[in-house]
């Protein structure tokens, strides 16, 4: 998930013509935490991702699915 992240913001950044150090100045950032973004090495908190959408115009979406479709119409239970 983290890469399918980082590279919907490399494409919309590179589109832009922005590059890792101006998105990391408008997004209030370092260059590095740009490029670890980019790079899905680790998943930002939600508030980066937040304002790095909106500097970008980008639409900040989060799904969730079930592993597994249940066989009797339950819900799966939480596993621990």
């Amino acid at each position: 998930m983290n890469d399918t992240i980082g590279t919907a913001i490399r494409l919309r950044r590179r589109a832009l013509g922005i590059t890792q150090a101006g998105l990391a100045r408008l997004a209030g950032l370092d260059q590095p935490a740009v490029s670890r973004l980019e790079s899905g090495s680790r998943l930002p908190p939600l508030p980066v991702l937040e304002r790095v959408a909106d500097v970008l115009g980008l639409r900040l979406t989060i799904g969730l699915e079930p592993l597994t479709a249940p066989e009797d119409g339950t819900a799966n239970p939480p596993r621990r």
